[in-house]
């Protein structure tokens, strides 16, 4: 297990995970979501080739419409 900060918590989350597997696991669909890893804004193609590694930070985000 490696410890990663997701949207600013702590969490424990397995080896070799990657972005799109993360995603998967909290139910988010990847297409509601723009997701930010250490910073980078991760392009949608490329969330399965973007491993996690111990200390990283990952920000998810979702846009609401409002008016």
């Amino acid at each position: 297990m490696i410890t990663i900060k997701l949207n600013g918590k702590d969490e424990s989350v397995k080896e070799n995970l990657s972005l799109f597997k993360l995603l998967e696991d909290k139910k988010i669909v990847p297409e509601t979501v723009v997701v930010v890893l250490n910073m980078n804004v991760v392009n949608q193609t490329k969330l399965d080739k973007a491993f996690l590694s111990n200390g990283d930070s990952v920000e998810v985000l979702k846009f609401v419409a409002g008016g």
